[in-house]
């Protein structure tokens, strides 16, 4: 963790900037036993948020229980 002003400062430019850094680092998803679980992405999730990022509008064909949704809620964080 960062402790002087400057490196909190260049941890939310980092976190910003790459939605992937951010979502494996600081990102918690609730899990129905154990909890507050770190929420760790697959690798076509780090593709969606990089696209997100990339592009200003995104279309997703998708199927059922990817985790799209959630990704989608933590890019908006």
């Amino acid at each position: 963790m960062p402790s002087s002003k400057k490196e909190i400062m260049a941890e939310i430019v980092r976190c910003g900037k790459d939605p992937v850094y951010f979502c494996n680092n600081y990102a918690k998803i609730s899990h129905p036993l154990k909890g507050l679980v770190p929420f760790k992405t697959y690798p076509y999730q780090n593709d969606l948020l990089n696209d997100f990022n990339d592009y200003r509008f995104t279309v997703i064909l998708k199927a059922r229980q990817l985790g799209i949704s959630t990704i989608t809620a933590a890019y908006c964080v």
